[in-house]
């Protein structure tokens, strides 16, 4: 969890006036392991194929080489995103949620009010209070943060169960008023 004080100095130029952050926190860094590690499964095993069929040397470097860079790239995958979490803030405010990224990181904002969500909050958990809060549905699927059905949600964020609650809180309160 990032400090309120502190998220808000960083999204200062996203805010609006007096807009006031209640919540925000980077995705957790152990839950994006744990979903995305599936891909080492197929990648370092793949690696460990190639390796030897580029010893005996009865395989062609033309097939090899792009075979070596698929599997590459999966062993590389999980580290990315870590990379790129490590540049995202999910916040709550007392008007909207927002997911901001810094650049390199693609869309830089994602902001949705209270309104435009779905009635009931959806979590899936990842394993160990962590997971993804839906709040969102009927977006487009291109998106970053959508599902394949449409649904935005808070992706890879630790303990969902609380989040999702305290966005529900706000968001009741908000719209009480």
């Amino acid at each position: 969890m990032i400090a309120p004080r502190q998220a808000a100095l960083e999204l200062a130029e996203i805010l609006q006036p007096n807009e006031k952050v209640i919540w925000a926190a980077r995705p957790d860094a152990l839950s994006t392991v744990r979903t995305k590690i599936v891909v080492w499964w197929v990648g370092v095993p793949l690696c460990a194929a190639l390796f030897g069929l580029t010893m005996s040397g009865k395989v062609s470097s033309n097939v090899l080489v792009p075979l070596g860079l698929v599997a590459f790239a999966l062993i590389a995958a999980p580290f990315v995103m870590l990379f790129e979490n490590a540049l995202t803030i999910y916040a709550i405010t007392d008007r909207r949620i927002l997911i901001a990224r810094r650049p390199p990181a693609r869309p830089p904002l994602v902001s949705c009010n209270f309104d435009a969500m779905d009635d009931k909050l959806e979590i899936l958990e990842t394993g160990a209070g962590s997971g993804h809060v839906y709040f969102a549905s009927g977006l487009s699927t291109k998106m970053r943060d959508t599902d394949y059905t449409g649904k935005l949600a808070f992706r890879d964020v630790a303990k969902a169960h609380e989040v999702a609650a305290l966005l529900d809180k706000t968001r009741r309160r908000k719209t009480k008023a």
